[in-house]
């Protein structure tokens, strides 16, 4: 009789999707951390260590220096942030890493407000690993060493070696030097403690997490859509501001996006398992869809919104973007039996 009971439950959760068990729950949120989470963190610790080193080869060199592995450095370790930068749940949230790795979108200049009081200090302890975490956090992260390595008076500068270099030299090491340490951080704690906690969760916190990644995952594709494209783009075409875009000054705004499209799509087809079909295989197929349109939006993406001649380009993806996510939060909780709750962005 036992048996024939749990046979009975088993076509009844096959065919009519009754709710996940706590095992359920927790084989998905195990899955989404070692599929998706883990591998992504680790990449992003290898990236940025890379990226801290490449900035001391830099600043020992006599001038005139090439930039140009500074620029390399630096664009593999954002692709490696784009990869994972929406997931705020686990390591991250703790002692502000998540604002440390990249302060975006910038509110009342302060990235550069920041950037300029670190250049123009003139001692060198403010640099030390654990006073540099003490400073503004607008002045640590990707955010900052963009506008170091591209702006045109601070690139110059570390080319030639102008008075300014030392300085320039010295905030760009601790930048990197964070960058690669917070990151490591976070890679570590997962491995160390998010992972087991999880692999051991009972049903409610496996559940919870489960809830986090879908909520990080649809807040990720709002943030794409409100503030990545509808940022520059403005309510119309007069009202664009090419200088909203995210990462405008090294280029990287429509890769960032396409970037970030990708790893939604991966983190749901994780949530979801390798046997997805039905709505399921339409949340993946339809922020698969978006991705492909981003292949084809133009790499200037804030001059593009604000060109009579491109700004459709830019508007086609914003309503490929905002379709995914009607899309994922309509068939998302559902299939995984979880109620979504508030994210980062409400209340802004």
């Amino acid at each position: 009789m036992p048996r024939l009971l749990a046979g009975i439950v088993f076509v009844l959760v096959f065919a009519f999707g009754i709710p996940a068990s706590a095992a359920d729950h927790r084989e998905t949120a195990l899955r989404a951390a070692r599929d998706f989470v883990l591998p992504r963190y680790e990449a992003l610790a290898a990236a940025t260590s890379a990226q801290a080193r490449a900035w001391v080869e830099f600043c020992k060199t006599s001038p005139p220096r090439d930039p140009a592995p500074l620029d390399a450095a630096f664009g593999a370790a954002a692709d490696a942030w784009a990869r994972i930068e929406f997931l705020r749940y686990g390591p991250i949230e703790a002692e502000f890493r998540f604002e440390r790795m990249a302060h975006w979108p910038e509110r009342r200049n302060a990235v550069s407000r920041a950037l300029s009081g670190l250049v123009a200090r003139p001692d060198a302890e403010v640099f030390a690993p654990e006073r540099f975490r003490e400073t503004s956090v607008a002045g640590q992260g990707l955010s900052a060493l963009e506008r170091l390595l591209f702006e045109d008076g601070t690139r110059s500068a570390l080319r030639s070696g102008a008075p300014p270099a030392e300085r320039l030299c010295r905030t760009g090491q601790a930048i990197a030097n964070v960058l690669a340490s917070t990151s490591r951080d976070v890679a570590d704690e997962w491995r160390r403690d998010t992972l087991p906690a999880l692999e051991n969760a009972g049903e409610a916190q496996a559940r919870e997490a489960v809830t986090r990644f879908a909520t990080e995952l649809m807040t990720g594709l709002q943030v794409v859509e409100e503030l990545k494209l509808g940022g520059p783009l403005g309510r119309g075409i007069d009202a664009a501001r090419p200088s909203l875009a995210e990462m405008w000054r090294s280029g990287r705004a429509a890769r960032t996006i396409r970037l970030n499209l990708e790893a939604a799509r991966a983190l749901a087809a994780a949530l979801l398992g390798p046997q997805a079909d039905g709505e399921g295989r339409t949340v993946v197929d339809t922020i698969g869809g978006a991705s492909l349109i981003a292949e084809g939006t133009p790499e200037d993406l804030g001059e593009a919104a604000a060109d009579p001649a491109r700004r459709s380009r830019v508007v086609l993806l914003r309503d490929a973007v905002a379709s995914a996510r009607a899309v994922t939060a309509a068939a998302l909780p559902p299939i995984l039996d979880i109620t979504t709750g508030f994210n980062s962005l409400d209340g802004d």
